[in-house]
């Protein structure tokens, strides 16, 4: 019983140490922030202050392009591609359409889809953003209490003698670090989202009309004036 008061008492004090953790989310918009303690001459207690962090964004994009050809449009991307740093994970080319998948740079994705439009008349361009600020905090902050209360149990079990307490300290010690290997996992793929943006993009050859075509196609566009404006 005295093991168990003893890993309560510990749990306890975790989640309340958590409460007072590096970062605390506030009731400001969709701001985070980190928290800090002032002392102050005029003051004999300590000034908590809040100051705004950096957002953590993730970005992804999508582009279309009509090209020339797309062999060498295929090549141009593959050097543009890996001159910013990075990788092509998917692609498919089917006749006269090549669609690709891509890992870029999140500080070089603007500079890289400009190139990419270049390649020929870009058709569409969209880029989303998520904001896991909030997701990335609350994370980190989560791991730090329980590498704590790991460390903590972990100098417990160097002081306990009996066998049945310490197979009940490593059942939780094991329980502590699954959920500890588990955040870190999730941190991880977060900083991976951060750094690396998935680009989608579509390459088009583009139509080159006959004569004939280009009487056909004019037909078209009349008679659809016809009824349709805009």
């Amino acid at each position: 019983m005295k093991i168990f008061l003893k890993l309560s008492l510990i749990s306890t004090l975790i989640i309340f140490t958590g409460c007072g953790a590096k970062y605390s989310n506030m009731n400001s918009g969709d701001s985070v922030y980190q928290e800090s303690i002032r002392y102050s001459n005029s003051s004999p207690s300590p000034q908590i202050a809040y100051s705004p962090i950096k957002r953590i964004i993730t970005k992804r994009a999508d582009i279309s392009v009509d090209v020339d050809s797309i062999d060498g449009a295929k090549a141009s991307l593959q050097s543009i591609i890996e001159k910013s740093g990075g990788h092509i994970t998917n692609a498919t080319h089917r006749e006269n359409r090549y669609n690709a998948s891509a890992k870029i740079p999140s500080t070089k994705l603007m500079d890289t889809l400009n190139e990419i439009g270049k390649l020929g008349e870009k058709t569409s361009l969209s880029i989303s953003q998520n904001d896991v600020t909030n997701q990335f905090v609350d994370n980190e902050a989560r791991l730090k209490n329980l590498v704590l209360f790991r460390d903590k149990m972990k100098n417990l079990l160097s002081r306990t003698t009996s066998i049945e307490e310490i197979l009940k300290i490593e059942r939780e010690l094991r329980r502590v670090q699954t959920e500890i290997d588990s955040i870190q996992g999730r941190l991880k793929y977060l900083k991976d989202a951060v750094a690396l943006s998935p680009v989608s993009i579509n390459l088009k050859e583009k139509t080159i009309y006959g004569p004939l075509g280009y009487i056909g196609n004019s037909i078209w566009w009349i008679t659809k004036k016809l009824f349709v404006i805009k």
